[in-house]
């Protein structure tokens, strides 16, 4: 039997995260933690439903007082949430 070329954990780890599609959700919820520990964690449990896709974070807030301050923050935000995810992922916020 020949042998083949050893492969690092990372290596396998990426494979499998590549066949399997799940790369998408772990990504998503990093950008929810990251979002979570960006707003801080009161301003957290008033954010109810959350979604990923295509660049475009929405977030619906529960209290209208805490979704205008956010609204009026979204570039600030933005800048923040890929800052803290270490690459640029979020082009866009929807706050409702």
């Amino acid at each position: 039997m020949k042998r083949q070329k050893t492969k690092t954990l990372q290596e396998v780890l990426d494979q499998t995260l590549e066949e399997t599609g799940l790369r998408e959700g772990l990504e998503t919820l990093r950008i929810h933690h990251a979002w979570d520990e960006l707003i801080g964690e009161t301003a957290a449990r008033e954010c109810g439903e959350r979604s990923f896709r295509d660049g475009v974070y929405t977030v619906r807030i529960k209290s209208s007082v805490l979704r205008c301050q956010l609204d009026m923050q979204k570039p600030f935000l933005i800048g923040k949430l890929n800052a803290g995810l270490k690459k640029s992922v979020v082009r866009e916020l929807i706050i409702r």
